[in-house]
């Protein structure tokens, strides 16, 4: 019994890191996948950006836009680089990137848009949001299942 109990323990202890590491680099797969949009998004580029989701991925902008699979997503992408993202930036201020289940990851931003223009053409805020990314993990590569950019707002009646 306590053989098989010290067998078994040896067996955890050896690995665990093994698992441990298989899991740092999906998160840095994750992590880099998200990059690979952002990267597409600084070049106006609406069908890499669309290129990282599923075919059958879903998106549901911060101005309440929805696009279901990638054919819409890229749509939706052009007509934002079209007009009012045209030639703005993308910058992640915070990231948080984890997997979940083996095959499931999460990957949350803090954002800023940058370069957008105001209404009569002068320089506008940066556009802060948040954005989560869930991912799957198919034939070795992580697609975005389902992103939600959202703009957080103050509760009812706080100051501002």
């Amino acid at each position: 019994m306590r053989k098989a109990l010290a067998l078994g323990l040896l067996a955890v202890c050896c690995l665990a890191p093994a698992l441990r590491a298989d899991s740092a680099a999906d998160v840095r797969a994750i992590s880099d996948r998200g990059h690979e949009f952002v990267a597409a998004w600084d070049k106006d580029d609406a069908k890499a950006m669309a290129g990282i989701f599923s075919p059958e991925g879903d998106l549901i902008n911060p101005f309440g836009r929805v696009a279901k699979g990638r054919a819409e997503i890229e749509k939706l992408f052009t007509d934002e680089h079209a007009s009012f993202m045209k030639g703005t930036t993308f910058k992640v201020t915070h990231e948080v990137a984890r997997v979940v289940g083996g095959e499931v990851g999460i990957l949350d931003w803090d954002v800023d848009v940058l370069g957008l223009k105001a209404a009569d053409g002068s320089p506008a805020p940066p556009f802060k949001n948040h954005v989560t990314i869930v991912l799957a993990k198919r034939g070795g590569t992580w697609w975005a299942e389902a992103a939600r950019p959202v703009v957080y707002v103050p509760p009812p009646g706080a100051p501002k």
